[in-house]
């Protein structure tokens, strides 16, 4: 019996998306402040390059110096941020994965899934029952075309002539718009 609990278990989802939450506007405060830092180490080293009094530039290459690490510092902050963005949102998942989980296992069906052995047995069964049936439709088929490749059918009781096609072909052929049925009969015997 354990007596003490994991830590993760009472963290609620909302907790987790309320970090993340916290986190993103804090990144995005963090950025916010690289940017203009940036902006204002391009405005001084233009400025740098108007000024023609050698102390002035030194003093001005001290401030963009200072601006420089700040802005080192701030791109660390914001990483670190990310960082911790990263595994909140993955926290979240994992938290969101479970839920989903623990809904699916108490369905009812999906219980069924842990007996291995059981499934299997049913599996078997079920395929079994469907290759039978499917042999009996395919004995029905075979059966079907057995008798119909037996039957040869009376040709004149449909009105239809014991013309071959290669005679068809001929009298498409042949400029006379009427068949001669006299010729056609003769070319069949």
């Amino acid at each position: 019996m354990c007596f003490f609990k994991n830590k993760f278990e009472t963290l609620t989802r909302e907790e987790v998306v309320d970090t993340i939450c916290m986190l993103e506007r804090d990144e995005s405060l963090c950025e916010d402040r690289v940017n203009a830092l940036t902006e204002d180490i391009k405005a001084k080293l233009m400025e740098g390059k108007t000024l023609d009094n050698p102390l002035q530039r030194t003093f001005l290459v001290k401030k963009i110096t200072l601006l420089q690490e700040k802005r080192e510092r701030a791109i660390r902050q914001a990483m670190y941020i990310l960082y911790n963005l990263r595994l909140s949102e993955r926290l979240k998942d994992a938290i969101d994965d479970k839920a989903l989980v623990k809904k699916l296992a108490s369905i009812r069906s999906i219980k069924y899934f842990k007996d291995q052995r059981a499934l299997a047995l049913f599996l078997n069964d079920a395929l079994n029952t469907k290759i039978k049936e499917e042999d009996v439709l395919t004995d029905a088929d075979d059966t079907f075309k057995a008798i119909e490749e037996m039957y040869s059918e009376n040709l004149k009781i449909y009105g239809i002539s014991e013309l071959n096609e290669d005679s068809i072909l001929a009298f498409f052929e042949d400029e006379d718009p009427k068949p001669k049925v006299s010729e056609m009969n003769e070319e069949t015997k």
